[in-house]
């Protein structure tokens, strides 16, 4: 069952409810344990996760990302995303005939991923590949998990090569965002 079609029929997800015995106060604790966890290492964590390109792993990066997590609210974000309603499956979201996004998608994916590993973004990818015609990916062998800020250069001119089947998209001309498929990155 697709979560749009029970959202139109008025079945929505039950409201979040915290577990009886810890309730709001648990979801604090641990969101200040990930914090408590995190914050001493994130200089370390952006140099894992930069690896291809670390000078984007700056100190002002370090900074910004220390900033958020040491905001008052911050143990509370984290402890809110155990309230998220479950994510609607790709195939959901970008399958036209089910009212998702039906045109053309380009996924720019960083197949050297410091985060989920290189096997992860292999599979990844290949998951966006059998979605639908009109989904390319374009697999950025020097790309991380951050591929726009690894490889920018790679992911500007997947862009500027997927731009056309965008306008002819936008222009009811959907034949090119099938045939993007295989010219993109190649």
């Amino acid at each position: 069952m697709l979560v749009r079609d029970a959202t139109l029929r008025g079945e929505h997800a039950a409201p979040f409810a915290p577990v009886p015995l810890f309730g709001q106060p648990a979801l604090d604790a641990f969101g200040a344990a990930i914090v408590a966890a995190l914050f001493p290492r994130v200089p370390a964590l952006l140099d894992g996760i930069y690896g291809d390109r670390p000078a984007n792993a700056d100190e002002a990066l370090a900074f910004a990302i220390a900033q958020g997590a040491s905001s008052p609210g911050a143990a509370n974000v984290i402890g809110s995303g155990q309230k998220l309603a479950t994510n609607r499956p790709l195939n959901e979201v970008l399958d036209g005939e089910a009212g998702g996004f039906g045109g053309p998608v380009l996924v720019p994916q960083g197949m050297n991923d410091k985060v989920s590993g290189p096997a992860r973004a292999s599979e990844r990818a290949d998951a966006f590949e059998r979605l639908r015609p009109g989904v390319k990916v374009c697999r950025l062998e020097a790309g991380g998990h951050c591929p726009q800020d690894d490889a920018p250069e790679a992911v500007a001119a997947a862009i500027l090569e997927f731009l056309p089947a965008v306008r002819e998209y936008a222009q009811g001309d959907t034949s090119r965002g099938r045939a993007a498929e295989s010219t993109v990155g190649a």
